[in-house]
């Protein structure tokens, strides 16, 4: 049984469990050691180390940071980040906040679409979480407009659907620079995904990316993560190889439903 997860979410960002719970499970299932990743906030980290030390896991403090390349998005996670940077709580303030200003902008396409959300359940669904998409989503499956979270990206929130609203922008190289100074190793999160019908999909190349991101401090890339099969891991191995990388892996557990796996990418 795997005993280390490096790629985590709590009550801080999309989570449904706050940082203590977060590592009370992981103790429950035996894991060892936990990285605490939370989209654009590291707000969660201090009391999941003091979980940790409570309960036997080791928590690493980490984050992840969502950034935007040309088509789509990169997420980049960094691990033994200060958690207590000043430049670097001043940089995911900023990000956080254009969240904010990103979900109010979703709630007004929406409303003027037919399909009113408000605001302020948004906000309130986010709790003292990193607002993001996931919020959105589980307010229009609230207000009826949809059956499930998948089908509130497919058919407005996600990339491409007309309540799509971009975020404040912010590259992977940024993220990484701003990782290696808070003292972190950054690791480019999930370089590959899997569509609704279980293709793979890359949605950049990593051959044109990595030596830029390298550049700027990039460390490690995700190799092990829920749902890549044996031909997956060795590909990303074998980039792993050629660009001497250190390979990371985790679920990116958050989780939206009442399992240790997978969430949604934001």
């Amino acid at each position: 049984m795997n005993q280390v997860d490096l790629h985590t979410h709590t009550t801080a960002s999309d989570g449904v469990l706050s940082p203590t719970q977060l590592v009370e499970r992981a103790a429950r299932l035996a894991l060892k050691v936990l990285a605490v990743t939370d989209h654009d906030s590291t707000e969660g980290v201090a009391e999941a180390v003091a979980a940790g030390q409570a309960s036997g896991v080791e928590v690493i403090p980490g984050v992840e940071i969502n950034t935007d390349v040309p088509g789509t998005e990169a997420h980049v996670l960094g691990y033994f980040v200060d958690a207590a940077d000043p430049t670097l709580n001043i940089e995911l303030a900023r990000l956080r906040d254009g969240r904010i200003g990103r979900a109010k902008r979703m709630a007004e396409k929406l409303t003027e679409m037919g399909a009113p959300v408000g605001f302020e359940r948004i906000l309130a669904i986010a709790g003292e979480g990193s607002v993001g998409r996931p919020h959105v989503a589980q307010a229009l499956l609230e207000a009826g407009h949809v059956a499930t979270r998948e089908e509130a990206f497919d058919k407005y929130i996600g990339r491409n659907s007309p309540a799509y609203v971009e975020r404040m922008k912010f590259t992977p190289a940024q993220a990484c620079q701003l990782i290696r100074r808070a003292g972190g190793v950054p690791s480019l999160a999930h370089p590959v995904f899997f569509d609704r019908y279980g293709a793979i999909k890359s949605p950049f190349d990593l051959d044109t990316m990595l030596p830029d991101l390298i550049a700027a401090g990039l460390m490690g890339l995700e190799v092990y993560y829920p749902r890549y099969d044996a031909v997956t891991v060795e590909y990303l191995m074998a980039v792993i190889r050629r660009y001497q990388l250190v390979p990371t892996g985790g679920t990116d557990f958050a989780p939206a439903i009442p399992t240790w796996g997978a969430s949604t990418c934001r």
